[in-house]
């Protein structure tokens, strides 16, 4: 397994990784709308996502097992500070058995932990799905801020 930046040349791979990640959402009514998607916009937010932020893909036999997405943006109050949020972690199906998820949570953390110690952020942030099978954060050095609802049925 081996986990590497992503460059322009991945979009294509990583565009067909968020369609399955859009897929699984528990909100139904944005797997509906997700397979309305607006290649040139996806490809948009993908060079913002790599120009503030990281594109993560773990690599196993020649292909694409997950991908990992986070963003810096600044603090509402204090625009000085910055925070790097999480916005998709996905491990393909057939892979999920392996340390493909694990490892692309352990190079997020090294790389943010580097990006604090070096000021280029304040802090970084993961959430999880309800069904994530990495459950307790804690354990590896996490520490619960908030939790987020969905209103209504799904």
């Amino acid at each position: 397994m081996k986990i590497t930046r992503a460059t322009v040349a991945d979009d294509d791979a990583i565009i067909e990784i968020l369609k399955k990640f859009a897929d699984s959402q528990p909100f139904g009514r944005l797997q509906v709308e997700a397979k309305q998607y607006n290649d040139h916009y996806v490809r948009k937010i993908l060079d913002a996502v790599r120009n503030r932020g990281l594109i993560l893909l773990a690599h196993k036999n020649g292909e694409i097992a997950g991908v990992f997405m986070a963003i810096i943006n600044p603090d509402m109050w204090l625009p000085k500070v910055k925070i790097m949020n999480e916005l998709v972690w996905w491990v393909n199906p057939e892979h999920r058995n392996g340390s493909a998820g694990l490892r692309l949570l352990k190079e997020y953390t090294k790389i943010g932990e580097k990006m604090v110690k070096d000021k280029t952020i304040s802090t970084f942030t993961m959430t999880l799905l309800e069904n994530s099978p990495i459950k307790d954060l804690q354990k590896r050095g996490w520490t619960p801020i908030e939790t987020n609802y969905v209103y209504g049925e799904q």
